[in-house]
């Protein structure tokens, strides 16, 4: 299966390339780091992009400044295939879930230009945060909260849902801090962040939060 793999990585169609990527995250055998290091640097974005997320599939280490690399050069294309691209790096730094990586992508969230694409860019950035807050990436978590004091209330609200979704296989476990955050911005003026901030503590509830469930009950305003 792996030379199979490889077979294809070296000159397999567009289709066949993206149908491998969950055998390539099953294998995870190093036979395929050299070859997708050589296909992120292809002329053709697609191969670039199916790079990318078979190296989140894979989920070394090794391969996140390679992906920062890319991620820049992919700046500088025009067109779909490359805002394609530049969202594969995004999610595949956060699948790999290199905490140190935070550094990276809150630049992104002040950059100016486009307000439609730095939209879409804070999306990306902030579910690949997520990601990484989910397995246990403590600057992570803390990035997320500070973000939640950001201007922008539709940033605020979607770090708001990430932070929750983080903890949603250990709810019993969320900082107290994030908790009370959460708490607080339930009564925010702006609706958007306001309903994020009480989803997210009904989500937590509902997983099994304790605490949650007491700030969330009405009987415990008090």
């Amino acid at each position: 299966m792996i030379q199979e793999c490889l077979s294809i990585i070296e000159s397999g169609d567009i289709d066949d390339l993206f149908e491998i990527i969950p055998r390539i995250g099953v294998l995870r055998d190093r036979r395929f780091h050299e070859p997708l290091f050589q296909l992120l640097r292809h002329k053709d974005l697609k191969r670039r992009e199916f790079a990318a997320y078979s190296m989140g599939a894979i989920g070394s280490n090794e391969f996140v400044e390679s992906l920062k690399a890319a991620f820049h050069e992919a700046q500088q294309a025009r067109g779909v295939g490359a805002e394609e691209l530049q969202v594969a790096i995004i999610e595949a730094i956060g699948v790999i879930g290199d905490d140190a990586s935070v550094e990276f992508f809150i630049p992104m969230l002040k950059s100016g230009g486009d307000r439609r694409r730095a939209r879409k860019v804070a999306k990306w950035v902030l579910e690949s945060l997520g990601t990484i807050a989910q397995q246990g990436g403590e600057r992570s978590l803390e990035a997320l909260l500070e973000l939640t004091y950001h201007s922008d209330p539709e940033i605020q609200a979607q770090a708001l849902s990430e932070l929750s979704v983080a903890y949603w296989h250990r709810p019993n476990e969320i900082a107290e801090p994030i908790l009370e955050r959460l708490y607080e911005l339930a009564s925010h003026r702006s609706e958007t962040v306001a309903e994020s901030a009480i989803a997210a503590l009904q989500s937590l509830a509902d997983v099994g939060c304790r605490r949650a469930e007491r700030l969330f009950s009405p009987q415990d305003k008090s």
